[in-house]
């Protein structure tokens, strides 16, 4: 959807594309998260279905609730993470990279067996829009919906056939468009990790500080991974944590790709990356808490961690 004439054209109207993302903080934006897909899991066991394979506790989810949580293996290693949207009593929305929605779709339908549950790829007629600062004013029946422990950004979820008319209300209502990659940046200095194909089954849950931002429950029942998960929360201790960085680079490196030291070890991998012009590059490091102190490089390009040591 980003390259349409119809969304260029807001751009050129309305946005100011070089303005520093950390100018925009007081900001009212909107963008689409093309990025991302949804998959709709409903059905009367739909609850009971996603709180025996998910790590976070899905019981807790009021109607228009969010919540982040993952899908491990049997071996506690992450192959997708979500936003959670309950619909109503027995329908949900799981909102993930879209390059992953049609594999989730598929290994989700593995666990059905003779559950009254579908699990459906809707991501080619829902598209998803975020939005910071403020809560806008709606007359459709789209629903906002804020993300979990934030005060100030939001997710909307509507027909392919709306959007348009969605983005109007929001210029309507004087927010201002921006490209995905503001969102993206946004998730990066929250801390808020993603999963694609090129990391699955490379992280644990802490190794992504899912413990941290409250994507898994440890009073919960059973799930794929839930043992080791466990064991390593109330047993053992992480050897590695998500860090936020910055480069001052205009290339942006592969997800999954390795972090160095000047000495030429491999300190960690790449999570997420967002480039912003002149002002560099930022992502997101999973980071082996051993060579926290080090100097860190991307190639030839120093590496400056931007958040502090958290285990």
């Amino acid at each position: 959807m980003i390259m349409t004439a119809f969304w260029q054209n807001l751009l050129q109207q309305h946005s100011s594309n070089d303005t520093a993302y950390t100018a925009l903080a007081d900001t009212p934006c909107f963008m689409p998260l093309d990025h991302l897909g949804v998959l709709s899991v409903s059905g009367d066991d739909a609850q009971t279905f996603l709180q025996s394979l998910l790590s976070n506790d899905i019981t807790l989810l009021d109607i228009n609730g969010t919540q982040y949580s993952s899908l491990c293996t049997p071996k506690g290693r992450l192959l997708a993470l979500f936003l959670i949207i309950r619909i109503d009593d027995n329908a949900y929305q799981l909102v993930l990279p879209h390059s992953l929605c049609e594999a989730i779709t598929k290994r989700l339908s593995m666990y059905i067996l003779r559950s009254k549950v579908t699990v459906n790829n809707a991501s080619d007629r829902l598209a998803c829009l975020g939005s910071t600062h403020s809560e806008p004013t709606l007359t459709t029946g789209t629903h906002y919906h804020a993300l979990p422990a934030t005060a100030n950004r939001g997710v909307l979820i509507c027909p392919v056939a709306e959007l348009k008319a969605l983005c109007r209300a929001f210029i309507e209502q004087q927010y201002q468009p921006q490209l995905p990659t503001y969102w993206q940046w946004l998730d990066i200095t929250a801390g808020i990790a993603k999963i694609v194909p090129e990391t699955q089954e490379k992280f644990t849950p802490q190794q992504l500080n899912l413990d941290i931002t409250h994507a898994v429950n440890f009073q919960k029942g059973c799930y794929p991974g839930q043992e080791i998960v466990a064991r390593l929360h109330y047993l053992g201790k992480a050897n590695r944590r998500l860090f936020s960085a910055e480069a001052s680079t205009s290339l942006s490196p592969e997800t999954g790709s390795e972090v160095m030291t000047a000495e030429g070890k491999v300190a960690g991998h790449i999570v997420s990356t967002a480039l912003q012009g002149e002002q560099g590059l930022v992502c997101l490091i999973s980071l082996k808490l051993s060579e926290y102190k080090s100097d860190l490089q991307l190639g030839d390009t120093p590496l400056r961690l931007t958040s502090g040591l958290v285990d």
